[in-house]
């Protein structure tokens, strides 16, 4: 976001019925939060706020009440009740702020527990994947989980629990305005109200700064990247080993200071413009003085009551002051905005079953076994991109065949498996399983008859065995499969090397743990394929499953794997040709096309990009012995 970009300051105050009703429902919206944290802490939240909205009353008028008696002289035996008034106003508001940052805190962890469950959730709810390429989506994720990683909190428990404090002081505010109306109502009046107005212009103002940086979200992750990538250990080698450390700093500190120098600029103004609530504000201390101590001088007004005012008067005061409560309220209802927001555009779709699709409509099914998939005519690109990737796509993948695509990089091999997996779906065209189109099927279901290796498979941190049996959670956990799967891919020997077997832990994290090489982690991966196969997947699909084995991994790769799924259909991407040049059918892709196809035999008869491609290739170990 850009400076000439942001809001421009706002009006001190804003009146009218729109943005109250949407306060007010904002303030609904809360207190409905607050049914998450569970019937008990529910009430013991309301007996500790009505025990803090009772105490400054209380010990304005214990403290009328012992003025009064000190001046009549009396004993101390008539002073008890006063005293315990006062003591009994204070000790209220400390055990019922005690108490209520407790309980608070409690029900803060259970509202924001279910907030982070519902973000999971609307974030895996949809059937596609094309929200988590979306900029929008990742900004609203940030606003709607943010738990304290940067300056601020942005918690929905926060704010939930927050606006039970915040109520409580303003009951607490309301009750000292009795008290002093008691004595001189239309200074009550103007003390609650001049109050209720500096609070109202400061939480005006903070709300303008709130959304600011809301408006900041995309700078404020490139500024997280930079800080990542300077102290991170990925990038730990490079920034050394070619002394980038004073450039990629330097980055960072522009990143960070492309939103929060023009987001200092606001702040300073909006507090050169203090002004308007320092003049309230001493106007309602003056008159809170005056008026009482003027009374009191001409006989007016009791002592005693002079020091009811007084107390009351400060405890009035305040309500103006934005605690923390406050902050986190209005911090956190941004938070509570996102999640609805998430919720009404990528949020959970109505139920269904395996025969009925969202519409309503008969879901299609196909018969078992390796399908037959066809592309016919599509297009297909990224929200973020400028072109199709995929443009006029025809391509079918026969049942049983080893199918191997190549392609330079961008040529949308990686994204042709996506729309294969009902990951995307083609923005033209269609994708057809046994002649059906699959907008017909049930996603879910169609992706149970797949098994794939991307090309940046996911390191599990769990166990060797379940790296393995989650690719098919609904099997047995039968150890000989998982063995057997093991020896397919040709990672035997991680067993081997650890005593654990199959409990082997594959994470860093902990010292017990065990971290695996590149070509390791892609054995693993290949074993989860094949394992998933075993347990009755039809579509094998491997992107790049070479890419990290060495060179006797490699020449074994499709004797081993290939072989060990039997006749199921292998969709194989490598750009290691000679992994590839045994399969049943080779195609070629290139500006979101097929380019070339047929057999090894045929694509080198042909002479186009696919032999100019493997020559290339093997003219680097011309000669090599």
């Amino acid at each position: 976001m850009a400076v000439e970009d942001a809001a421009q300051p706002p009006a001190l105050l804003d009146f009218r019925v729109s943005a109250l009703l949407a306060t007010a429902a904002e303030r609904i919206r809360l207190a409905r939060l607050l049914a998450l944290a569970g019937p008990g802490l529910v009430t013991g939240i309301i007996a500790a706020g009505v025990a803090m909205a009772t105490s400054a009353p209380l010990t304005a008028l214990g403290t009328g009440a012992v003025v009064e008696s000190v001046v009549a002289g009396r004993g101390i035996a008539q002073m008890v009740v006063p005293l315990a008034m006062v003591a009994g106003g204070v000790l209220l508001r400390h055990i019922g702020e005690s108490l209520l940052e407790l309980l608070n805190w409690l029900a803060t962890r259970r509202i924001d527990s279910a907030a982070r469950s519902r973000v999971r959730t609307t974030a895996l709810s949809p059937a596609f994947i094309d929200h988590l390429a979306d900029p929008r989506f990742a900004a609203e994720v940030t606003r709607a989980s943010d738990q304290g990683e940067t300056w601020r909190l942005r918690s929905p428990g926060t704010a939930a629990t927050g606006q039970v404090v915040l109520l409580a002081r303003l009951v607490s505010a309301v009750g000292a305005a009795v008290v002093v109306a008691a004595y001189f109502p239309w200074l009550a009046v103007g003390l609650l109200a001049g109050s209720l107005l500096i609070r109202a212009i400061t939480r005006r103002q903070w709300i303008y700064l709130e959304r600011l940086v809301d408006g900041f979200a995309d700078a404020q992750r490139r500024a997280e990247y930079w800080t990542e990538l300077a102290a991170g250990p990925a990038a730990a080698k490079e920034i050394r080993l070619f002394g980038l450390a004073p450039w990629v700093v330097g980055r960072r500190r522009e990143a960070h200071s492309a939103w929060a120098t023009p987001y200092s600029t606001e702040v300073r103004g909006i507090l050169r413009r203090q002004w308007v609530t320092i003049l309230i504000a001493a106007g309602a201390s003056l008159a809170a003085l005056l008026i009482p101590g003027l009374a009191a001088l001409d006989g007016r007004l009791s002592p005693s009551g002079l020091a009811e005012c007084l107390a009351a008067a400060w405890a009035i005061f305040s309500i103006s002051f934005m605690g923390v409560e406050a902050l986190n309220v209005e911090y956190g209802v941004g938070a509570v905005h996102a999640l609805d927001r998430l919720a009404a555009r990528y949020g959970t779709p109505a139920p269904r079953t395996s025969a009925t699709d969202t519409a309503g409509a008969t879901a299609a099914t196909v018969e078992p076994g390796p399908p037959r998939v066809g592309f016919e005519q599509v297009r297909f690109g990224y929200p973020t991109g400028d072109r199709l990737v995929l443009d006029g796509l025809d391509l079918d993948i026969h049942p049983g065949e080893v199918l191997a695509i190549v392609g330079l990089n961008g040529a949308g091999k990686t994204t042709l498996i996506k729309l294969l997996a009902g990951l995307h779906r083609p923005q033209s065209g269609r994708v057809t399983v046994d002649g059906v189109d699959m907008a017909r099927l049930d996603p879910v279901a169609w992706r149970r008859r797949m098994a794939v290796v991307f090309q940046d498979f996911v390191h599990y941190p769990s166990t060797l065995r379940d790296n393995i049996r989650m690719s098919a959670p609904e099997a047995s956990a039968d150890d000989e499969a998982i063995m057997a799967a093991l020896e397919a891919a040709g990672a035997r020997e991680i067993i081997e090397r650890h005593g654990e077997g199959l409990d082997t832990p594959l994470w860093r994290a902990d010292a017990g743990g065990t971290d695996l090489s590149g070509g390791q982690w892609q054995k693993i991966a290949i074993a989860r394929a094949i394992f998933a196969v075993r347990h009755g997947r039809t579509v094998l699909v491997l992107d790049e499953p070479t890419a990290h084995l060495d060179v006797a991994a490699e020449a074994e790769f499709y004797r081993q794997v290939v072989a060990a799924v039997g006749d199921v259909s292998v969709v194989l991407i490598s750009h290691r040709l000679s992994t590839i040049r045994d399969a049943d059918r080779i195609v070629v892709l290139s500006d979101g096309r097929v380019a070339e196809a047929g057999s090894h035999e045929e694509l080198m008869h042909l002479n186009g990009t696919y032999a100019r491609l493997f020559r290339l290739q093997a003219d680097r170990f011309a000669g090599v012995s």
